[in-house]
């Protein structure tokens, strides 16, 4: 539901700088680096210490320490 979100803010962003620039109000370069920016704000992967907590991780079944034998 996040990435969706995501992308639906980016075609946004990108649509309403593209009608800026469209209607004279916004230059090519302007333009560009509000693009560029556009994709450091949402197409950049979240930050390693999120993704870290948010991944699937494996027990292994049926192992015991050595101690318990």
């Amino acid at each position: 539901m996040a990435i969706l979100i995501r992308i639906l803010l980016w075609l946004v962003w990108v649509a309403g700088v593209s009608w800026f620039w469209h209607a004279g109000m916004l230059g090519t370069g302007t333009s560009l680096a509000l693009g560029a920016l556009s994709l450091v704000v949402f197409a950049w992967p979240a930050s390693s210490a999120r993704r870290r907590s948010t991944e699937l991780r494996y027990v292994d079944v049926g192992k015991e320490p050595a101690g318990l034998h």
